[in-house]
C-alpha cells in the first residue's frame, strides 16, 4: 500500500511536456529545463518508441506539487526554436490518453460494424442480382395430401417420389418448373418456377390468395415468397449451387490426376 501511495504521490509532482523537435537528446532536453527552472526540477525523462527514438515529449518531475502545478498553470509560453511547447499535469495526460484509447477502440469497434454491415450488404445485393424474382411458392401443411391420393400412380412409387411428382405435376400445368424443395416428411415444400414473377400470378390464377387452396383433395396453405423471406431463401440456394459446383471442380481435378497418372503408367 505504501508503494502505491509512494508513485500517487510522485506522479502528482509531475508534468507532460510535449511538442519538443524530434532531434533532441536527453542532455539538451535537461539543460532547457534547469536552465529555466533551476533547482526545481529534478528529473527529466524522454518518451521514445520501441526502438529507443525521441517522440517529442518528455515527463518532467518537480521538487512539489506546488512547483509542478505553478509551471503547468503558468501562462508563459514556453518556445524552443519554431516550436511552441504543449504542457499539463501528467495525471490529466494519463486521463486524456485513457479518454482517447477508449474513443480509438471504440472508433475501432464502430469501423468494425460499419465493414461487417457493409459486406453484408454487399452479399445480400449479390443474392438480389442472382435471383428470380417472384418465382417461388412456400407451401405448408401437406404432408397428408401428399400421402393421402395414391390412385394415379403405381405401388411401386415410395410416397417420397409420390408427392415430389405430385407437387411438380401439380404446378406444372401453370407454368415451366425449375425445382421442387421437399424433404421426406416434412409437412412443407418450396415449389420454384423458371420465370420471374410466375409464383404470384399462380397464386392468383388457383386462388391461393384467400390463404389456401384445394390440392390433393384437401386443403393446403400457399403464399409466395416476398421481401427478406424470399432473399433467404435463395441465399441458400445460392449457397447449396456454389458448394455443387465446388464439388464438381474437386471432382473433375481427381479425375484429370487419375488420368495423368495412368498416362505416365502407360508409357
Amino acid at each position: 500500500m505504501a508503494d502505491i501511495l509512494t508513485v500517487s504521490a510522485l506522479n502528482e509532482r509531475k508534468a507532460y511536456v510535449s511538442n519538443f523537435p524530434l532531434e533532441f537528446c536527453q542532455s539538451e532536453v535537461e539543460e532547457y529545463f534547469y536552465r529555466f527552472f533551476g533547482d526545481e526540477v529534478i528529473s527529466v525523462y524522454l518518451k521514445t518508441d520501441f526502438v529507443h527514438q525521441f517522440q517529442g515529449a518528455v515527463y518532467v518531475e518537480f521538487r512539489s506539487k506546488d512547483s509542478m502545478e505553478k509551471f503547468v498553470n503558468s501562462s508563459d509560453i514556453l518556445i524552443i526554436g519554431d516550436y511552441m511547447l504543449d504542457k499539463m499535469t501528467k495525471l490529466d495526460y494519463y486521463e486524456k490518453n485513457k479518454e482517447r484509447t477508449k474513443g480509438n477502440k471504440e472508433r475501432r469497434i464502430r469501423k468494425r460494424e460499419e465493414d461487417n454491415a457493409r459486406k453484408k450488404e454487399e452479399k445480400r445485393q449479390d443474392i438480389i442480382r442472382q435471383m428470380t424474382h417472384g418465382a417461388v411458392l412456400h407451401l405448408t401443411n401437406i404432408r397428408t395430401c401428399i400421402h393421402g391420393n395414391r390412385n394415379n400412380y403405381s405401388d411401386d412409387i415410395d410416397e417420397t417420389e409420390l408427392g415430389y411428382k405430385h407437387i411438380k405435376e401439380y404446378f406444372s400445368d401453370f407454368g415451366r418448373v425449375a425445382h421442387v424443395d421437399y424433404n421426406p416428411g416434412d409437412t412443407q415444400a418450396y415449389m420454384r418456377f423458371e420465370e420471374e414473377g410466375t409464383a404470384l400470378e399462380v397464386f392468383k390464377q388457383i386462388g391461393a390468395d384467400k390463404g389456401n387452396v384445394l390440392f390433393n383433395n384437401c386443403l393446403v396453405d400457399m403464399d409466395v415468397l416476398q421481401g427478406e423471406t424470399e432473399i433467404d431463401y435463395w441465399r441458400q440456394v445460392v449457397t447449396i449451387l456454389k458448394q455443387i459446383q465446388r464439388k464438381k471442380r474437386v471432382n473433375q481435378l481427381k479425375k484429370e490426376r487419375r488420368m495423368q497418372r495412368t498416362s505416365v503408367q502407360n508409357s
